[in-house]
């Protein structure tokens, strides 16, 4: 079958076999390129695996999953708490450590299966991780529908943020780079970022961002860090700690109270189906994966999220 791939700077379509083994086999309809796939291809990361963590696709039964993408080791105290995306107990990320979903076919364990509504369009159903990704952060920080929300940043992360806060009921607003990021962003129901708010998502993590998080939020609110801080969590001191500003990093998805992220974002496409149709903005087959990848590096082409689909 094909599979993507990337190893030191390059990406790769190649003939592999058929996954085989242990778990349900999934034939992939839909998977995304997320933004930590760029940062490793860029970074000149070996990754010989197939590669994708945004996955969807059918069982044998013909029955629509989409793919949790973590395999824990789920008797460790992070596991049994709900936290097992914290697991460091032989954690397996797919399309990171082990093999993932840009591909025609792949073999996952049935309790990373989660059963989808058949009103979600299934080729949008990769969308369902980031959304968790969204609502991970959101879930944790306890926001409520009387919450009013700033993202900063408008790629795939801020706009699902934007998707899961009005899930909740939440109103919200959207600081982003570019004009296509902002029109996605209306659609999605977000208006300007202006004044203060009780909930900060910063999407990007960059020094600028995090300096305009710390001065848009609320004394006693929340700062919600999706974005990664690579140069480090810098804030300005005196404003955090005058307003007792709360800080949440917060990463991938878990369980609270017994139910998963990705149940819950699930859920969220189910009501939503039509997030799809502002989010997607490139498909590409699998032998494309090339150019797939250089659409998805390059904003003048005005992408958001690109996806493959396998039976293109």
């Amino acid at each position: 079958m094909r599979a993507v791939s990337y190893a030191n700077g390059k990406v790769v379509t190649s003939s592999i076999d058929r996954p085989q083994g242990d778990g349900v086999l999934v034939d992939v309809v839909s998977a995304g390129i997320c933004g930590s796939d760029l940062h490793l291809l860029k970074a000149g990361a070996h990754s010989p695996h197939v590669a994708g963590h945004e996955i969807a696709g059918t069982t044998p039964n013909g029955t629509p999953v989409a793919i949790e993408p973590i395999i824990s080791c789920r008797i460790c105290h992070y596991c049994l708490s709900g936290n097992y995306h914290l697991c460091k107990s032989d954690s397996k990320g797919m399309g990171m450590s082990i093999n993932g979903g840009m591909s025609e076919q792949i073999m996952v364990p049935e309790d990373c299966l989660i059963t989808l509504d058949k009103k979600i369009p299934l080729q949008d159903a990769c969308l369902i991780e980031p959304l968790a990704v969204a609502l991970h952060g959101l879930i944790r920080t306890e926001t409520k529908s009387n919450h009013k929300i700033a993202v900063i940043g408008g790629g795939t992360i801020g706009l699902c943020t934007i998707a899961a806060a009005k899930y909740i009921g939440c109103e919200v607003d959207l600081l982003a780079k570019y004009d296509h990021q902002n029109e996605a962003g209306s659609k999605l129901g977000a208006g300007i970022v202006d004044g203060l708010y009780d909930r900060v998502v910063d999407c990007v993590g960059s020094n600028e961002t995090l300096d305009k998080s710390a001065r848009t939020a609320k004394p006693g609110s929340w700062i919600v860090l999706l974005g990664i801080p690579m140069e480090g969590i810098n804030l300005p001191g005196m404003k955090v700690i005058m307003n007792e500003i709360k800080i949440f990093p917060s990463i991938m998805y878990g369980s609270t109270s017994g139910i998963k992220d990705f149940e819950v974002a699930a859920k969220l496409l189910s009501i939503f189906p039509a997030i799809g149709e502002t989010l997607i903005t490139h498909r590409f087959s699998l032998d494309d994966a090339k150019e797939a990848f250089k659409v998805a590096q390059d904003k003048s082409y005005d992408c958001i999220k690109v996806i493959f689909d396998p039976n293109i």
